[in-house]
């Protein structure tokens, strides 16, 4: 079993002034995992208040 711990949030564009607190945590040494389906999780501004500290990665939908 691995010893990190990860904060999964999913959606979090939904709730407002939620950057800042994302950045908190970073700076605090926790691992947080940010997802959503919104374009505002893709706009540069998100990437200028991230910088360096986030990955891109585009995940397709499933199939059924």
């Amino acid at each position: 079993m691995t010893k990190y711990k990860y904060l999964l949030l999913d959606e979090i564009q939904n709730v407002n002034g939620w950057e800042p607190f994302v950045s908190r945590l970073r700076r605090e040494g926790k691992r947080v995992i940010v997802t959503g389906s919104n374009s505002k999780l893709l706009s540069e501004e998100l990437s200028t208040s991230l910088t360096g500290r986030h990955v891109d990665y585009l995940l397709f939908p499933f199939s059924f």
